[in-house]
């Protein structure tokens, strides 16, 4: 991540922090809190409403990211959910992972692009073909008149 983006994110979790309550904010370690409020880009204050939720909000996937593991980290009480969060993780890990082969798979990219030109030649033959007429140009043909009234002779 370039670090601009990197200073929009710290930006975005640091408002983020801000919109909690004390009991969440006061589990994550002051260290940690004082990193993202060095780091944030100061031109940039995002503005989150916490009655609206936020996969609704203007939030980048990586300040969720951030996010969702300061919640596995600080938030999950006990292991247990700790460990349900993991599995949701994986769960949505391997979702993205099938998605990404299905989109990027070889087999299917140079099949995509055989059906592609295939389809491009078939569009091709469809359109109407017309016989093109030519006619000679005005010059031509008096140079050609001109040709025949002297060979008379």
């Amino acid at each position: 991540m370039q670090t601009k983006e990197k200073s929009k994110v710290f930006s975005e979790v640091d408002a983020f922090l801000d919109i909690i309550d004390e009991e969440y904010k006061n589990k994550i370690p002051e260290k940690l809190r004082n990193l993202y409020k060095e780091n944030k880009d100061k031109s940039y204050t995002p503005v989150y409403d916490a009655s609206i939720p936020i996969e609704k909000q203007s939030i980048r996937k990586e300040t969720i990211a951030m996010i969702a593991l300061l919640h596995l980290n600080y938030w999950c009480d006990t292991e247990d959910e700790k460990k349900e969060l993991r599995n949701l993780f994986l769960e949505n890990e391997k979702k993205y992972e099938k998605i990404k082969n299905e989109k990027y798979n070889p087999d299917n990219l140079f099949k995509n692009v055989f059906e592609n030109k295939q389809k491009e030649t078939e569009e091709k033959d469809e359109q109407p073909k017309y016989m093109i007429e030519y006619k000679e140009p005005f010059y031509t043909k008096v140079m050609n008149f001109l040709k025949k009234l002297f060979s008379k002779k």
